[in-house]
């Protein structure tokens, strides 16, 4: 048995069956033990190391399970960084584990090294460079754990040549010895105590205008059921941070829609006016802080005790499980004697939103304008209706904002985005990911759709290689405006109109052309009519399929 055969034969135990990488000279021996386990576990070749990292960040959020992405030394590894820093950055536990040259030629500029662990130590939850054989196995059994322990997050591990190539005496039997390599980076989360909810139902009980603001943490610990229950009961409206779109279905009455820069008027609107601010879940990033202006009372409940007083302060922190909480609370109004009809209903006004209203037509800031947002917002009504649930992911630009406001979310969990470092190019790879877990979910591969924009989709399709290889029956619907669109509004707004490097009219390829180069069908939509058209064709036809729908 060699170092290789070890980490997959760790992987298989761990329940992994689908990894994803890109092969190199470094990496060989860890490829040669995936060739010998190919029947337990799957490898996916991307066409790049970082659309690898962010499959294996999709794979991740749509499954649940323990994202594994593989990679060589040098630029092979260096590659994945932004893949790593996007899932710390929306805590995804993703494994990333490295080749690297011999342990003895580290630090003699060898070809293709590189201190990748150095590279990678502030955007990773924990990183560790193997240089011990007989240390392998508990280091690989405690990166998965710590991965997926507490607050989920990426792990790295740096594997050099000849640990991978090391061959184990014929009487070796791994375990876990060796040292507690910095379990304490995730401790566990404490349960809270009841005077703490009683305090937190107090004070939304007594509060003028409550608001709760769920973000994806709330999503994480599996909130929404007991959040639903909580909001009802008590009238209190929800606002939503990008990451936890779907919390509650659109069509809630209670359901405010994204707060945020880009978000939606009435988040926007009862935040702004809130006396009392429940947060669930959520960092307080600087899309979303200042909106939580000073006077208002805010409790504030995290799993990770570093998010609490760090953007905003608390007048109530909390560090707990956000399911845990609600279910308290909810208890709480159970046994409440004096309790109303829902004391959050003396402050609600009647939303402008109902069942089947977009948000196209509401008062507030346009995302393209008022007739482009219809036509989205009525192809994302379509695609809805002939394809039902379906996992929904994005790039980064207006075309996020525009999936995160105007597309019909019923559940939470599935718009699949790219929120805390917004990477864009993150969407095609992610999409792979998330098709091998929906496959699966529902032993099919139907249920992954990707909204991308022009300039984003540019940076990722060489992936269509991945998408064609693999077979993966997805659509992918590209929201093409010819101008990085988020970065013309701000030159608009703040920089006198000053355009440069936004436009693309000339630069401008034909997406149908380059997806039918790659095998997959090819449509160009310049209305509703033809995107419906289009669509119906994918639906009955054999092959994933690319939607350039012209705005």
């Amino acid at each position: 048995m060699t170092g290789s055969d070890l980490i997959v034969q760790i992987l298989i135990d761990s329940g992994v069956t689908v990894c994803f990488g890109y092969p190199g000279g470094a990496a060989m021996p860890l490829y040669d033990a995936l060739y010998k386990k190919r029947d337990k576990l799957k490898h996916i070749r991307t066409a790049h190391e970082q659309g690898a990292s962010h499959a294996a960040d999709g794979y991740a959020r749509v499954s649940g399970k323990l994202g594994v992405c593989i990679a060589t030394s040098g630029p092979g590894s260096t590659n994945l960084v932004t893949g790593i820093a996007t899932a710390l950055s929306d805590s995804s536990h993703v494994l990333f584990i490295t080749a690297n040259v011999n342990a003895s030629e580290i630090g003699s500029d060898s070809f293709q090294e590189a201190d990748i662990a150095g590279i990678t130590n502030p955007v990773c939850k924990y990183n560790w460079v193997v240089r011990d054989p007989y240390r392998l196995a508990s280091t690989v059994k405690k990166a998965i754990r710590l991965a997926c322990k507490g607050r989920p997050g990426p792990v790295l591990l740096d594997i050099p040549h000849d640990i991978l190539s090391y061959q184990f005496p014929k009487d070796y039997t791994p375990d876990d010895t060796g040292d507690d390599l910095q379990e304490a980076r995730s401790p566990e989360v404490p349960e809270v105590e009841d005077d703490t909810v009683s305090k937190i139902y107090t004070l939304l009980k007594n509060a003028e205008r409550p608001v709760i603001i769920a973000g994806g943490g709330a999503v994480r610990s599996g909130a929404y059921e007991d959040l639903s229950r909580f909001a009802h009961n008590t009238g209190i409206p929800v606002a939503s941070t990008l990451m936890a779109t779907g919390i509650l279905p659109y069509n809630d009455p209670l359901n405010l829609g994204m707060l945020g820069v880009y978000g939606d008027p009435d988040a926007v609107d009862y935040v702004d006016r809130a006396d009392v601010v429940l947060a669930l879940g959520m960092r307080f990033s600087n899309r979303t802080h200042g909106f939580v202006s000073a006077g208002k009372t805010v409790i504030h409940v995290d799993s990770d005790i570093s998010e609490l007083n760090k953007n905003v302060e608390a007048t109530v922190p909390v560090n707990g499980d956000a399911k845990a909480v609600l279910a308290s609370l909810c208890g709480k109004f159970d046994e409440d004697p004096s309790k109303e009809e829902g004391f959050g209903r003396k402050y609600r006004k009647k939303l402008t939103r109902g069942p089947g209203d977009t948000g196209a037509n509401r008062p507030g800031k346009y995302l393209f304008s008022e007739a482009k947002d219809k036509i989205v917002s009525d192809a994302f009504s379509m695609i809805k209706e002939k394809l039902g649930d379906v996992f929904v992911v994005t790039d980064v630009g207006l075309h996020q904002m525009a999936t995160a406001r105007l597309y019909p979310f019923e559940r939470p969990g599935r718009l699949i985005t790219s929120g805390g470092f917004g990477t864009m190019g993150f969407g095609l790879g992610a999409s792979v990911g998330a098709s091998f877990a929906c496959a699966e979910l529902t032993d099919k591969k139907t249920n992954t759709v990707l909204v991308s924009g022009d300039g984003s989709f540019r940076m990722s399709l060489v992936e269509l290689a991945a998408v064609r290889e693999n077979r993966i029956k997805m659509l992918i619907l590209v929201l093409n405006n010819n101008v990085l669109g988020m970065v013309r509004e701000m030159q608009k707004e703040f920089y006198g109109r000053r355009y440069i490097a936004t436009e693309s009219h000339l630069s401008m390829p034909d997406f149908r052309i380059i997806a039918k180069a790659y095998g997959l069908s090819g449509f160009t939509a310049r209305d509703l009519k033809e995107f419906e058209k289009a669509l119906d064709s994918y639906i009955i036809g054999s092959k994933p399929a690319l939607i350039d729908l012209r705005l």
